[in-house]
């Protein structure tokens, strides 16, 4: 077998060999670029936690909560209290229903006495208009504006779409205790 010199490539080759090489692996790095691309297109990779450690507390004691609509699907229907007196009361009792309405209805006679008419001026400019005292800052709410919360029903509903969204906090009565001595 013959050794090749390799002093005896010309210049020429030498450079001619290089850039084939130089294309040969960009060639190869180009179609190593997408077969990765097609996997990644298919798969991705996902990092487990190995283990999890969690510390918890030997007991918890909790209250324990009558299911009242359970109740209600045993005897079938809601029964209205008798404690109801005007329209007002009624209907928030139909919209917060048998676990809030008592709340509801001593909050809404804190605020305004039940008086659809009730209007006041806030110090920071704001208005509370109604039955439930709506300030003026949920009036761009849906079921909130001010042609909804000057009337009763209006106002009712308004004041249940910020309760299921805030609870009782938005409710001045609510926040210093003076809803207790209408319950």
């Amino acid at each position: 077998m013959k050794k090749i010199n390799f002093n005896y490539i010309t210049r020429k080759t030498k450079v001619l060999a290089g850039i084939s090489i130089f294309i040969l692996s960009v060639g190869l790095l180009v179609i190593l670029g997408k077969e990765i691309n097609t996997w990644y297109d298919a798969h991705y990779i996902q990092f487990n936690k190995v283990f999890n450690l969690e510390v918890k507390k030997p007991f918890e004691i909790k209250k324990r909560e009558v299911q009242t609509r359970e109740i209600v699907k045993v005897i079938g229907e809601v029964p209205e209290p008798k404690d109801l007196v005007t329209d007002a009361e009624k209907y928030i009792f139909e919209k917060f229903g048998i676990e809030d309405y008592k709340i509801a209805i001593s909050i809404a006679k804190a605020e305004s006495g039940l008086r659809e008419d009730a209007i006041h001026i806030n110090n920071n400019g704001t208005i509370d208009v109604g039955i439930f005292q709506i300030n003026s800052i949920h009036f761009t709410k849906e079921f909130c504006q001010l042609k909804d919360v000057a009337s009763t029903k209006g106002n009712i509903d308004c004041a249940y779409e910020i309760y299921k969204a805030s609870g009782w906090s938005p409710w001045v009565a609510f926040n210093n205790g003076n809803f207790k001595n209408e319950l």
